[in-house]
């Protein structure tokens, strides 16, 4: 079993342009901020290279660890075996951090996101571009206008006092992960996948704090986003808003 006090868990699907850059620079920042780091990139078979891209990371950082899957299985599901992977692989770990490989998510913010979670003030941290001093970088006008529209309606279904659910650059704390493991829905995607275990962390106690980040444009290739995946998002909203109706009502007739 190897050492880490931070695991940074990556998916990607054809994220060869951009993985190399990213997974460098959490390392850099990593190294200069004393951080006992290990970087797990999750692959979903991409056909673009990705994973032999990875394969050369690890042989030369020697921090690097690569979990290829066999086909594309959705970020959920990613992200929940990367995290099993991680509290299975190593000793020593407090926090695992998500994030992703396009380049969005800046790895600078790095020290700031997992530094709540290592004194103990939190059990979740948020890289939120709603709080004072979050941005958008980039002039991403559309791609904000849909997190805004997102984040508002998680708030009304939801009830979760988060400014940014949607963010997929967080820090969890290794012990909320093993507690709450078997409670994370794999089959979830995308943003409902962010605000769905953000719900499950809640549930389970956690603290949370949002940390303020810029959000980049990515570096290189296509956005993953689908219509599909917005429309699936409101139905989800939706049908939390409803189920958390009806559990309030039985509690006050009770």
């Amino acid at each position: 079993m190897r050492r880490a006090e931070v695991a940074v868990v990556i998916p990607t699907y054809n994220e060869a342009g951009n993985i190399g850059a990213t997974v460098r620079r959490v390392i850099d920042v990593a190294t200069r901020a004393d951080l006992e780091c290990r970087v797990v990139v999750v692959d979903d078979n991409s056909p673009d290279g990705t994973s032999e891209v990875v394969r050369g990371l690890a042989e030369e950082l020697g921090c690097v660890e690569l979990l290829v899957r066999p086909r594309r299985l959705g970020i959920g599901s990613a992200y929940v075996d990367g995290f099993r992977y991680a509290l299975e692989r190593f000793r020593g770990l407090k926090v695992v951090v998500e994030m992703d490989a396009d380049g969005s998510h800046d790895a600078a913010y790095l020290p700031s996101l997992v530094t709540p979670v290592l004194s103990g003030a939190a059990e979740v941290a948020i890289g939120s571009r709603y709080v004072g001093g979050g941005s958008w970088e980039g002039g991403q006008a559309f791609r904000q206008l849909i997190s805004r529209g997102a984040n508002f309606l998680t708030r009304i279904c939801t009830g979760l006092r988060v400014r940014d659910a949607t963010s997929g650059f967080r820090a969890m704390s290794s012990d909320l992960l093993s507690r709450c493991a078997t409670s994370l829905r794999a089959s979830s995607k995308g943003y409902v996948f962010q605000v769905e275990s953000l719900a499950t962390y809640v549930s389970f106690g956690a603290r949370v704090v949002e940390v303020p980040i810029s959000f980049k444009p990515r570096s290189s290739g296509k956005s993953k986003l689908r219509v599909r995946d917005v429309v699936v998002f409101a139905a989800w909203n939706l049908e939390f808003l409803i189920r958390r109706t009806l559990t309030s009502l039985r509690r006050s007739l009770t």
